[in-house]
């Protein structure tokens, strides 16, 4: 997704979006056989749910996952519908996120609500900032925003011709599907793969404040105060994160790795394979691009296997599992992948 489309993207979602504080004991499901139920708010109307509010009601109300979602395939609307409104009589306050005429996201009343558009938007001024610091990739789904960006001061050979690139990577979910996260991110230019290293920051949205019941609008006032201590915070993280030096200690990490041999390849590549419930596809482009035996060969396998990952997500779960093989000490490296 390109810049201008995202923020278009972004300014759309803003003005089509429904922040709302209830009381559980007010909502009411009704039988829908599109999808499944939809929940009747007072006051506001009856709205559908995404498949991830869905999962969350489920979670929320103490319905098996597996069990809701068999409801809905078998088209047992009417039982869904009376499962889930014996479960909301209990008086819990909820967030409910509605996008679009659709409930997106069903979270605590405490939920720290923090918009993709804001993030965006702080992240491109500290870019700004730092006229050699280009966006590489950034993707939005239906739960996720993943923005990654390098800085093309910082570079260095981990071989002769083999040269990396080091960045940063923010992701972000306003519908409680991950914690505001910011990373270090290299990137290897001979062949574009990316690789996520251990988090520099992990805010949980949770906050302090207890909401009144009814309709959310912050006035850019009490925005500004609530927000300025947390954005100071990223502002400080991403500036950090672009540092030479815990550059180059990545860059050390990873020359050290090239010296480093894979015993058994196979059976490294089956626990891979076991330990993130690859697919057989996915197996044997582990097997193809692991063409060097050595931990730096194994990184690249699987940073070149997400590459080719048409799921984001799973891209980039894969990113962040060769980020943790390269930072696992030798002993835990040695018992899981070496011996085998």
């Amino acid at each position: 997704m390109d810049l201008s489309s995202l923020i278009e993207e972004l300014e759309r979602r803003k003005k089509n979006s429904l922040d709302l504080i209830v009381e559980s004991s007010s909502l009411k499901a009704v039988a829908d056989e599109k999808c499944g139920v939809r929940l009747a708010i007072p006051e506001y109307g009856e709205f559908p749910l995404t498949d991830w509010a869905h999962g969350q009601l489920a979670d929320k109300l103490g319905i098996p996952r597996r069990y809701y979602e068999k409801m809905r395939e078998a088209g047992k609307t009417e039982l869904l519908a009376e499962n889930v409104n014996a479960w909301l009589g209990v008086r819990e306050r909820r967030l409910l996120r509605i996008l679009d005429g659709k409930i997106r996201a069903i979270l605590s009343d405490r939920y720290r609500i923090m918009d993709n558009y804001d993030i965006i938007f702080l992240a491109l001024d500290e870019f700004k900032k730092k006229e050699t610091v280009e966006i590489f990739r950034i993707d939005l789904t239906e739960t996720m925003l993943y923005l990654k960006a390098i800085d093309r001061t910082l570079t260095a050979s981990i071989r002769e011709e083999d040269i990396v690139y080091g960045g940063i990577i923010i992701r972000n979910s306003e519908v409680g599907a991950s914690a505001l996260r910011v990373e270090p991110f290299i990137l290897r230019r001979v062949c574009l793969n990316g690789l996520i290293l251990q988090y520099s920051l992990k805010k949980v949205h949770l906050g302090r404040q207890t909401l009144e019941i009814g309709e959310i609008d912050w006035s850019e006032e009490t925005r500004e105060l609530e927000d300025r201590a947390l954005w100071a915070k990223v502002r400080d993280i991403i500036r950090a994160t672009f540092d030479r030096e815990i550059f180059e200690g990545w860059v050390k990490k990873l020359r050290e790795s090239t010296w480093i041999s894979i015993e058994k390849p196979i059976e490294a590549v089956n626990n891979i394979v076991k330990h993130l419930g690859l697919n057989e596809q996915q197996k044997n482009q582990l097997l193809m691009h692991f063409s060097e035996k050595t931990k730096y060969g194994l990184i690249n396998a699987i940073t070149r296997t997400a590459r080719e990952t048409e799921n984001i997500d799973q891209q980039i779960r894969l990113e962040e599992f060769a980020g943790k093989i390269l930072e696992s000490p030798w002993k835990d490296f040695e018992d899981l992948f070496v011996k085998a």
